[in-house]
């Protein structure tokens, strides 16, 4: 239990520190004018509210334990499916997805609640199914989630939903034949999803990484802007009195998917190699706390939690290097937006939430 709680404890820190990277990045990309006003802008507020908010649901959840959340998955699964709908029929646009729906004073967006209740749902069903019912009802669950989102469309958090769906294959031990074969068939529609399944500006994103020179005003910009801002930030960075760079609006983004480049612009080098070591230390931290923890229902959840942590922390940090293609994901307790970091903060709380079943005692 010891090992197990030490664990936890190298998880909270990690992404407490995480946090606080992102407050810093956050700050110096939505400075109000062109100059350094105030470290609390609109948005480190609401970023900040936000990680509260999910630190008080965190700490309900601690309460109630895993296996109430497990009891419940099915409807909170439902519940998400609904929102991933009412998505589609009253949400809010923006850069051409529809992905928000307005509560008046917060955008929220469901699709990061579907990071949280799909691997919950798989763990339900892995529980209450067996053989090929257990395959067929868990792959139309993913499907349903994944292809909701796709249609907002949004490709990067389809790609985390995914990600969790093959990772409870993996822990829930599926024929390896048969994923592989699954994995074969997917390689053989590619041209289709290609050709169908994306639209022009996803596919150019998608190529942009491979030499961003070709289209240096449109595709891409963003990756050579994020490549400057690296290297601007040098050693030890710009600081916040001195990030002009991000001040003038020269970074697109800077605040969320390219957050990465505006810490190493800020903190330089050193800031950006802490921000990975942090991650190393937060991903090690829950495969141990995953390896320690006795319920195996709750091991296969945060086995697909730590999939989906790690998939967002490689793709974002490996596109603002320009060593992966541009998704639009976000990095985890960095990045700015509030239905992000609360989900996060909640998922990390579920993912720590085991708590020992009370003994069962005779009566005579």
């Amino acid at each position: 239990m010891k090992v197990r709680l030490f664990f936890a404890f190298v998880c909270v820190i990690s992404a407490l520190f995480l946090v606080a990277f992102g407050l810093v990045g956050i700050s110096a990309a939505t400075q109000p004018g062109y100059e350094f006003s105030s470290f609390f802008t609109d948005s480190v507020r609401t970023q900040v509210f936000a990680f509260a908010a999910g630190l008080i649901i965190g700490l309900v959840v601690l309460y109630i334990g895993f296996s109430y959340l497990l009891r419940i998955a099915p409807y909170l699964g439902g519940i998400s499916l609904a929102l991933l709908v009412l998505t589609l029929i009253i949400g809010h646009e923006t850069y051409g997805a529809q992905r928000w729906i307005s509560l008046g004073f917060f955008q929220f967006q469901p699709s990061e609640l579907a990071k949280l209740t799909l691997p919950l749902f798989l763990v339900w069903i892995s529980a209450h199914f067996s053989g090929w019912r257990k395959w067929v009802v868990s792959t139309l669950v993913a499907l349903c989630f994944i292809g909701l989102v796709i249609i907002q469309p949004d490709l990067g958090t389809s790609i985390v939903l995914l990600t969790e769906f093959l990772g409870f294959l993996v822990v829930d031990g599926i024929n390896w034949g048969v994923l592989f074969s699954g994995v074969y068939a997917l390689i053989l529609m590619f041209p289709v999803l290609w050709e169908k399944g994306l639209r022009d500006y996803q596919r150019r994103r998608l190529l942009s990484f491979l030499n961003p020179y070709d289209d240096t005003t449109k595709d891409g910009y963003n990756l050579i802007q994020a490549w400057t801002a690296i290297g601007a930030g040098g050693l030890r960075g710009k600081g916040l009195q001195d990030a002009f760079f991000l001040y003038y609006g020269y970074l697109p983004v800077d605040y969320a998917d390219f957050i990465f480049a505006t810490i190493a612009y800020v903190l330089g080098f050193w800031g950006a190699l802490a921000v990975i070591i942090l991650v190393c230390t937060f991903l090690l931290g829950g495969l141990g706390y995953a390896f320690f923890v006795p319920n195996q229902i709750q091991q296969k959840f945060c086995f697909m939690a730590l999939c989906a942590w790690a998939v967002q922390f490689v793709i974002n940090i490996g596109m603002n290097l320009g060593l992966m293609p541009i998704t639009g994901i976000p990095l985890p307790f960095i990045s700015y937006g509030g239905s992000a970091i609360l989900m996060n903060t909640v998922m990390l709380f579920v993912f720590l939430s085991y708590r020992p079943e009370p003994e069962a005692h005779e009566t005579h």
